[in-house]
C-alpha cells in the first residue's frame, strides 16, 4: 500500500511532516519507511549495530531489575 501526503497550497513542511506522522501513527510496517523518511538513509549495518545497541541496553535493564526483586542489591 502506498502512503502519499502532498504538500497542500500554503501548507509548510512541518504541517506536512505533522499530517504523514498522523496518518502513520502506530503502524508498524510503515516504522522502516517514517525512519528512513525523518533521518535519511542509513547502511543496513549501521541499522543493525543500532539494534544491537538497543538490545543490549534492554537485557542490561532487565538484568537489573531481576536483581533488585531477588534482593541481591539495595
Amino acid at each position: 500500500m502506498a502512503l502519499v501526503a502532498r504538500k497542500k497550497q500554503g501548507q509548510t513542511t512541518q504541517q506536512l511532516i505533522s499530517e504523514f506522522k498522523k496518518l502513520t501513527y502506530e503502524d508498524s510496517g510503515l516504522e522502516r519507511v517514517k525512519s528512513v523518511g525523518m533521518t535519511g538513509f542509513q547502511k543496513p549495518s549501521t541499522v543493525r549495530n543500532i539494534k544491537m545497541i538497543e538490545l543490549r541496553k534492554a537485557s542490561a535493564r532487565i538484568r537489573r531489575r531481576n536483581k533488585r526483586a531477588a534482593g541481591l542489591t539495595k
